[in-house]
């Protein structure tokens, strides 16, 4: 039993009293002291002597007076503002990392600082460029998201997502590996570098990569359960949710007859082709009849009782069910999904996250894609390295990165926002990358957009950003700083005077976010001001020609393949 000393109600303080006021006191002096270090930093880097009040009494007057003159001659205080944010921000870079870890993974606790490499304690983000929020910019450390941070962001096509957090962060993990996307380049650029890791798995049913299927997942596996199954069937619904404010009464209605079906063909060793032809026919009794036999009296009862309804709502509810599930009409889809010759072997959804593998989910977007399936199996994958994790202590180690790239169109988790921030503590480590936030409010809703965007713990902001409001609100985050204004004026007798007043302005206004430039980033950290950072895509890297290499030869392969495809002996297609 826990027992902690009670204190009487109504006093001023407690055991911890004393020793809190004595780390305000040094927090004080050490935030007083990092100043008085960036400014001398600061003087240095624009080429003035160092000048101004040595640390102590004296400084501490001209801050409470904030006399930037006399602290920092001919230094601009905005670049002293930049480096004392730069010295803040240092929980971002690699000895940071590297120590937490140490302590989050048992595996490196006995390992030298010196000997862990970046990739096995953290994900790198870019080069930190102080200066760049005041025109002054010049090469700073690496920042890095640490294995307990959870990341979203938001990225303009070509800002460099792919180029410069995508596969970096795949190139780098020292575990397992799930990636997400709508078009090739992830798996071209990253899937040689992987393959000395452990088996790449590539599940491409609309023939993105035009890869040759080698294996097969079975979605029912782990949808015994009505959990489970209510699980998949959202998957395939929220295709059609387009607003998430209100539920329609067919979606809602056809969500829980394909929980049924689902429920019913998993329990019965079936496959989602039974699924499909469940929904093909509103006569079928078998569906009911399966779950009576399987204690699911419940979920039969709904069946019976939806087929004997009025036709025009049963048939209502069908349709708009048959149209959340349109892509298990596809044969070139369903030969994914289920079994075919007896030697491909299948996923294994559960062992994959204590694995050393990689999973590249593509999916097309628009009706009829895979989607579904991609948000499917991602689910399922997510929530076996959670019972993975509780099962050792709380933590998978090595961690699982999850990159959700086109999250908001081909990977549609519906309760990812409230999930997100569970991830962190169970060494998953999920990137989730969108094209603008109006886009995630529109899967997710207002609310939920903005849960998930509170959950990150780094949020990286990049090129192209059109949305003003957001726009606005990043300002507002940025800060703002004191800015000495000089102004003249003259008197009756016409003699002038100057006079220099302080005024609060943005340290980066909304059109300044908007304009950010191509390669660059801000980053937003959990406890720390904002940095503007360089990215470092892969092709500037140490192993850049490798992997030009390895990303040709599998452009070549695509297209040998589709020629082939399209093309196939004895005519056209």
């Amino acid at each position: 039993m826990l027992r902690r000393t009670v204190e009487p109600h109504g006093t001023s303080g407690g055991p911890l009293t004393p020793w809190l006021v004595v780390i305000c006191a040094w927090s004080a002096i050490a935030s007083i002291w990092l100043a008085w270090v960036a400014g001398r930093i600061a003087t240095a880097i624009s080429g003035h002597p160092s000048a101004g009040p040595d640390f102590g009494a004296a400084f501490v007057g001209g801050l409470l007076r904030q006399d930037w003159s006399t602290l920092w001659p001919a230094t601009s205080p905005w670049l002293v503002l930049v480096v004392y944010l730069a010295q803040v921000a240092a929980s971002l870079t690699l000895p940071q990392v590297v120590a937490k870890a140490k302590w989050l993974r048992p595996s490196l606790a006995a390992t030298p600082a010196s000997l862990i490499r970046p990739g096995e304690a953290g994900i790198a983000l870019g080069a930190h460029t102080p200066g760049r929020m005041v025109g002054r910019s010049r090469k700073g450390k690496v920042l890095y998201a640490s294995l307990e941070d959870v990341v979203i962001a938001v990225m303009a096509p070509r800002a460099g997502k792919t180029t410069a957090l995508t596969a970096p962060g795949i190139l780098d993990a020292p575990g397992a590996v799930l990636a997400t996307s709508n078009k090739p380049d992830v798996w071209t650029t990253t899937a040689a570098a992987r393959e000395p890791k452990g088996t790449v798995w590539v599940f491409d049913p609309q023939a993105i990569t035009h890869a040759q299927r080698t294996w097969w997942w079975n979605p029912l596996t782990l949808t015994g359960t009505w959990e489970e199954a209510f699980r998949l069937a959202d998957h395939f619904v929220s295709q059609i949710r387009h607003d998430t404010r209100g539920e329609d009464f067919c979606a809602l209605a056809a969500q829980d007859l394909l929980t049924c079906f689902i429920l019913a063909a998993a329990n019965s060793g079936g496959t989602l082709a039974d699924v499909q032809a469940w929904l093909a026919d509103v006569t079928a009794r078998e569906p009911a009849r399966i779950l009576a036999q399987h204690g699911f009296h419940g979920a039969a009862r709904s069946v019976a009782g939806r087929q004997a309804g009025a036709p025009e709502t049963r048939d209502g509810v069908y349709e708009t069910a048959r149209t959340a599930a349109s892509c298990l009409s596809d044969p070139q889809i369903m030969v994914w999904v289920t079994p075919s010759k007896p030697d491909v072997p299948a996923l294994d959804v559960t062992r994959f996250p204590e694995s050393t593998d990689t999973l590249y989910l593509l999916s097309k977007d628009g009706a009829g894609s895979a989607a579904p399936l991609v948000a499917g199996l991602t689910d399922q994958v997510l929530r076996a390295a959670v019972r993975a994790a509780e099962m050792r202590g709380g933590r998978l180690d090595p961690p699982l990165l999850c990159v959700l790239d086109e999250a908001a169109n081909i990977c549609k988790i519906s309760d990812l926002p409230q999930l997100y921030s569970h991830f962190g503590s169970r060494g998953i480590l999920p990137i989730t990358i969108l094209q603008s936030y109006p886009q995630g409010a529109r899967v997710w809703g207002e609310q939920g957009m903005a849960a998930l965007w509170s959950a990150a713990t780094i949020k990286v902001i990049g090129a192209g950003i059109d949305d003003a409001k957001l726009a606005e609100d990043l300002s507002r985050l940025v800060g703002e700083h004191d800015v000495p204004v000089g102004s003249r004026t003259r008197d009756g007798s016409g003699i002038a005077s100057w006079q220099t007043s302080i005024q609060r302005r943005r340290i980066l206004e909304p059109a300044q976010i908007r304009a950010i430039e191509r390669g660059h980033a801000l980053v937003f950290a959990t406890g720390i001001p904002a940095a503007m950072m360089r990215l470092l895509p892969w092709y500037t890297g140490p192993h850049a020609a490798q992997l030009e290499h390895a990303a040709a030869v599998a452009t070549e392969a695509i297209t040998r393949r589709a020629q082939a495809d399209y093309n196939p002996p004895g005519g056209t297609r």
